[in-house]
């Protein structure tokens, strides 16, 4: 049994997922009460514009948690600065675009230009860590889970998919460009449907794609005399 494997499943999971709850959690308090003041200022709060960028950050904070809370089961390598580097710029950059939506005494006071262009920034650079993670992906680290035939498999299928995922967001963020350039705040809606998307076929990719290579694999190794962890 790798002793290498055995050291990343115990310690990948838990780092990755106690970082990333704690800044999604503040993330998520500082969002709601600016929620809440939306709804009692906003005449009609369901159809007004400023309800845009709250349901997107409010998708942003629950896929970013989601991506981390599903990927570590799918992804392993050996953490340096990148796996420290990511949640924090990803930590700081929510708080300012959660800053520019601050609701004071009207409306108005939300930064729409900001929060666009920001979200824009945030989305195109939000490709890196997907592309990362198709790049850093380490095969020889599910040695304790599944035959090597099947975890380089395993990796064929889970790196492309985040890379398709990078150029998913990518191309996201370039359309939020769009919207900054051409000054079209309602074109948000569109935004939200295609991050939505996003978060929709990954649930797809893994379902059907991923996952049921990857629990045949493990059953595999176990009917093969093995214990997998």
């Amino acid at each position: 049994m790798s002793k290498k494997s055995e050291l990343i499943a115990d310690y990948f999971p838990n780092i990755y997922l106690a970082v990333i709850s704690l800044l999604q959690g503040i993330a998520l308090s500082q969002l709601v009460p600016i929620f809440l003041a939306y709804v009692e200022i906003a005449e009609h709060p369901w159809l007004d514009i400023h309800l845009l960028p709250i349901l997107l950050m409010l998708l942003i904070i629950f896929t970013i948690w989601h991506h981390y809370a599903i990927s570590i089961f799918f992804l392993r390598w050996f953490p340096n600065i990148i796996d420290t580097l990511v949640p924090f710029l990803v930590g700081v950059a929510q708080f300012v675009l959660i800053s520019y939506l601050t609701i004071k005494t009207d409306l108005s006071d939300m930064k729409m230009d900001d929060w666009n262009l920001g979200f824009a920034i945030f989305l195109m650079s939000g490709s890196f860590p997907y592309l990362a993670a198709a790049w850093r992906l380490e095969v020889d680290l599910f040695a304790n889970m599944m035959s090597k035939k099947n975890a380089i498999r395993h990796g064929e299928l889970t790196k492309k998919y985040y890379k398709w995922a990078g150029y998913s967001i990518f191309v996201q963020g370039l359309f939020v460009m769009l919207i900054v350039l051409l000054d079209q705040d309602r074109w948000l809606l569109f935004s939200l449907i295609l991050l939505l998307s996003h978060l929709l076929l990954f649930e797809y990719c893994l379902l059907y794609r991923i996952k049921p290579h990857y629990v045949k694999s493990m059953d595999e190794f176990e009917a093969e005399g093995h214990t997998s962890r």
